[in-house]
């Protein structure tokens, strides 16, 4: 099958199971969506000082991300040019060189070849080593701290990519006049399903939350009901361009902690004077989105999280999640934020176990020769929807599933580009 824009039905808003279990497909998307979006690298602050790196993955391929000695933000594959090995076997560190554990080829921080064992008397100087520097991912761009690369040297700006997204991230990302910073450490772990579902979930499923997060509920761990009581005003839900979406609702100050309530009436009048007045008053609440394809943020009894679905084949995703905090947090808020995470959103978390264990359960059941070729149904809130002048993209309050069909209306496109 080389059309893949068949399985996303536009006038009847389904999407067909192949979507989320075809190898074939799954090979696509490694070249018409990871190589050509941006895809998240990683937040500045998690590389403030010269030659300050960590290591991920842009899609499958695994990549460096490092500040070097000009302070300019770099990212190369991680595989030397000699045999392909991974140069830098570590997750986090700083360094002045990455030498590859196999032949010991050695690059800096520029990603310029450094050293060759052996270069005179096995390759007789004939080497060019300006020619053998590791491989650089061309575009690396930053918003407001949140650092993204792509491939594609012809893709538009980062800016142009966000496109009407950035009025929604901007809630958490410029809340504050001393912006955010990563919270230390990583969250990983891997687990069944196809990384899309949960990228689809983030941009716009609130549908979900009523019965799979009911149990969290009972025992006091989150709001009776997820759609706030205003529509349209703080409760609503955004399709945005490119594919983004984005969930929005108010939250009741009592169903949050005492001092993080506190804290967050300060932030919203700080949020007064840095944002204007339609994003400052829309800061107190539940904030979920996604950024086409595979990087979500969500904030939620206080906190932030962000996250990266990592595609580990078809049926298996590996989850990266941080925590995102303003720089100027007093030490008794970051405490707070670093526990309810790991209480809700976390390899361990209430709430994340819930959504892990259905996405697993969703591509099994898909594989079916018989479920397989019956569309998933996508059509809630289709038309009805509304564009309003104080909230770009197109808006309905929840429950809605315009969001989320919104990003399978994107895949569609990227997938039958040439």
């Amino acid at each position: 099958m080389s059309d893949f824009t068949s399985l996303v039905d536009l006038k009847n808003k389904t999407v067909h199971p192949r979507v989320f279990v075809d190898p074939e497909i799954y090979k696509a998307e490694q070249e018409k969506l990871f190589g050509r979006c941006w895809l998240f690298i990683g937040h500045e602050s998690q590389v403030p000082n010269q030659g300050d790196y960590v290591t991920t993955y842009m899609g499958e391929e695994p990549v460096i991300f490092v500040k070097d000695r000009s302070d300019r933000l770099r990212v190369f594959l991680n595989s030397c040019r000699h045999r392909g090995v991974k140069v830098c076997r570590k997750d986090h560190g700083n360094t002045k060189i990455f030498t590859c554990p196999y032949h010991g080829w050695s690059y800096n921080t520029e990603g310029g070849l450094q050293g060759v064992p052996q270069i005179r008397e096995a390759y007789h100087n004939d080497l060019d080593k300006d020619k053998w520097g590791l491989i650089e991912v061309p575009r690396v761009e930053s918003h407001y701290g949140l650092v993204f690369a792509c491939f594609d040297e012809e893709s538009q700006s980062l800016t142009e990519y966000l496109g009407s997204f950035a009025f929604y991230l901007d809630l958490i990302l410029r809340r504050s006049k001393g912006g955010t910073v990563s919270t230390p450490g990583t969250h990983r772990w891997r687990m069944p399903g196809n990384w899309k579902l949960a990228s689809e979930q983030f941009a716009g499923d609130n549908y979900h939350a009523d019965t799979l997060h009911r149990s969290p509920n009972l025992i006091g761990l989150g709001p009776d009901e997820y759609r706030g009581g205003t529509p349209w005003d703080t409760d609503f839900e955004a399709k945005c361009s490119n594919g983004h979406g984005w969930i929005n609702f108010h939250l009741p100050s009592e169903d949050i902690p005492p001092v993080q309530a506190e804290y967050m009436k300060q932030l919203e009048k700080e949020a007064q004077e840095v944002l204007p007045p339609r994003q400052a008053a829309l800061i107190n609440g539940v904030q979920v989105g996604t950024i086409f394809p595979n990087f979500s943020i969500l904030g939620f009894l206080g906190f932030t999280t962000i996250r990266v679905w990592h595609p580990r084949g078809p049926k298996e995703m590996e989850v990266w999640s941080w925590g995102l905090i303003e720089r100027d947090a007093p030490p008794e808020i970051v405490e707070i934020t670093r526990k309810m995470q790991c209480l809700t959103f976390s390899p361990s978390g209430i709430f994340e176990q819930d959504d892990g264990c259905v996405w697993g359960e969703i591509t099994d059941t898909l594989s079916g020769q018989n479920r397989i070729n019956y569309p998933l149904n996508y059509q809630m809130g289709a038309g009805h929807g509304k564009e309003l002048a104080d909230k770009p993209g197109l808006l309905h309050p929840p429950s809605t599933e315009i969001g989320v069909f919104g990003y399978h209306e994107h895949w569609r496109e990227m997938m039958g580009r040439k």
